[in-house]
């Protein structure tokens, strides 16, 4: 009996994105709620489906800055 075992192999080519994001208490509270029941090893996949719902800008591979002065420019001239 000729049975393959395990998760067939990969044909595309994978990157690894590494990264830490710290969350602190107060601030990120609604983060910290989203990670908490979610065991760590379906963590990756939890965040890749919200950024894939959040509506990520793909121009250029970010979304463009906008600061507070920035605002408070547009509101004084067009406001």
């Amino acid at each position: 009996m000729n049975v393959k075992r395990g998760r067939p192999r990969l044909t595309c080519h994978v990157r690894q994105i590494r990264f830490t994001l710290s969350l602190r208490e107060g601030e990120d509270d609604d983060l910290l709620l989203f990670f908490a029941d979610i065991p760590e090893r379906r963590r990756a996949g939890a965040l890749k489906n919200a950024l894939r719902a959040g509506g990520i800008s793909l121009n250029n591979g970010f979304a463009p800055d906008s600061d507070d002065l920035d605002l408070t420019i547009q509101g004084l001239v067009f406001g």
